[in-house]
């Protein structure tokens, strides 16, 4: 009974983490719930990652160009 619970504690876990990052929490805690959550977990963190590095390199990029007047 404690290894359900737990499962479950940490699958909502995933997708709070998800949600913080920007992706769907739902989505996360169903896919932790099915498979694992230490395996959402993992997926979470690589994806984001990938994600956060295109962010910063499309906010970085529009500032540096000057236009001539």
């Amino acid at each position: 009974m404690f290894a359900l619970v737990a499962w479950i504690t940490c699958s909502f876990a995933v997708g709070l983490f998800a949600k913080a990052l920007g992706r769907s929490g739902a989505t996360w805690i169903i896919f932790s719930l099915i498979l694992s959550p230490s395996l959402g977990l993992m997926v979470v963190a690589v994806l984001d990652n990938t994600w956060i590095r295109s962010a910063r390199v499309m906010t970085i990029a529009p500032a540096t160009v000057s236009v001539p007047v």
